[in-house]
């Protein structure tokens, strides 16, 4: 099992947006068991299936027209201080697990939970403050790759653009974080209106879903880039859904 966290100390930059893509498309069309692990307290995740997902496939259990399964992954709401303590019960029972986790990097749990992680993806902005918050968290998370080296524990992390618009200062962005030596992926997500329609039933590869929420062929191409990049550097390995 991979324990894959998507974190960034600066609020609303995207990481239901990357867990939602990454974990519909990794379960739905790459064979992936996944589970959302939503430890957020701001329980964006757990609100859009409960409220945006959850009445459609009660209207479609009812007229008989539900296919199995309703969701492609699961999703629990799990407390910080319990994520470990959850995962271990269920260990074999995923291949991968993706963790909301709430901003705040001098939280002992939330610096806890990270390290326990196989993987940190961290949503990357442009802005001045999006900068320098990203900055700082990637550097923490440089301190914990340091260490769990040095116990010979497998941890990495990777700066990923969510909502890239091509502006000049994303490109700056990119060239500092290379500068200090912070890993990034290479794959992306645009900034798309279609990315702000979240679903926790569908994957962004389905193209009647595509057609659903206005986005074109170029979106299953930028999605299929980011999964096929996070399987191979995070070596999602075909062993896992053997």
């Amino acid at each position: 099992m991979k324990i894959i966290c998507v974190a960034n100390q600066k609020g609303g930059i995207g990481k239901s947006t990357l867990i939602t893509v990454l974990a519909g498309a990794l379960a739905a069309d790459y064979g992936y068991r996944v589970l959302v692990v939503d430890a957020d307290s701001q329980q964006t995740l757990a609100g859009v299936r409960l409220t945006n997902d959850q009445p459609s496939v009660e209207l479609e259990r009812q007229a008989g027209t539900l296919a199995e399964p309703a969701f492609p992954y699961a999703l629990e709401s799990v407390g910080m201080g319990q994520v470990y303590d959850r995962l271990d019960e269920i260990s074999d029972d995923y291949d991968v697990v993706f963790i909301d986790v709430p901003g705040r990097s001098d939280d002992t749990a939330m610096i806890d939970v990270l390290s326990g992680a196989n993987v940190v993806l961290v949503p990357l902005g442009a802005s001045d403050a999006e900068r320098l918050a990203t900055i700082s968290f990637m550097q923490l998370l440089q301190e914990i790759s340091r260490l769990s080296r040095e116990q010979g524990l497998d941890f990495q992390f990777f700066g990923v653009h969510s909502h890239r618009t091509n502006l000049k200062e994303e490109k700056d962005m990119d060239e500092f974080t290379d500068a200090l030596g912070l890993p990034r992926l290479q794959s992306s997500l645009r900034q798309l209106g279609c990315y702000k329609r979240l679903s926790t039933r569908y994957s962004y590869l389905n193209p009647a879903y595509r057609r659903a929420v206005g986005a074109d062929g170029s979106v299953e191409t930028e999605v299929r880039a980011l999964c096929d990049e996070l399987i191979a550097r995070a070596q999602l390995t075909a062993e896992l859904v053997s």
